[in-house]
């Protein structure tokens, strides 16, 4: 979106009654209460648009396990999910994350999972979308669609 739009937005609550409204020029978008006074302002749009993509996707690679880029899965994706998305306690994360990666074998450090865990939770890291992991990371996603084209 312009950084150069103006527009506003008409805010309700839960019930539906009004709520005020948001006003977006400029980058910035002013937030008023029903009466028309000023309440605070944010960059960006106000109130923030849902996420719209589906995070479907991570369960089923978590639940099936990856054959290559495991590391990276649990680095990029898993643990943002589980941590940041579904809000799960770091021991919690930590054990899904590492049966994850024993469903193909190997050895991987409880120490360096539990540092991911806490460096995506402290930052709120949030996980990218399919679309934006083709475009950066090639090798992943096709690893992960090859799971996922498994029934």
């Amino acid at each position: 979106m312009s950084r150069e739009t103006k527009f506003t937005i008409l805010l309700h609550y839960p019930d539906g009654s009004p709520a005020g409204k948001s006003e977006y020029e400029e980058g910035i978008s002013r937030v008023y209460d029903e009466t028309g006074k000023f309440l605070f302002e944010v960059d960006g749009i106000f109130p923030p648009r849902p996420r719209t993509t589906s995070m479907d996707w991570i369960e089923k690679v978590l639940e099936r396990g990856l054959a290559d880029c495991r590391k990276r899965f649990i680095l990029y994706v898993g643990s943002r999910y589980l941590v940041n998305v579904k809000k799960l306690p770091e021991d919690e994360a930590v054990e899904k994350l590492k049966e994850f990666y024993y469903k193909s074998g190997g050895k991987i450090y409880e120490t360096w999972i539990r540092s991911v865990v806490r460096g995506v939770k402290s930052k709120g890291l949030m996980p990218p979308s399919l679309k934006s992991l083709e475009l950066k990371d090639r090798e992943l996603y096709q690893a992960i669609k090859t799971v996922l084209e498994r029934k």
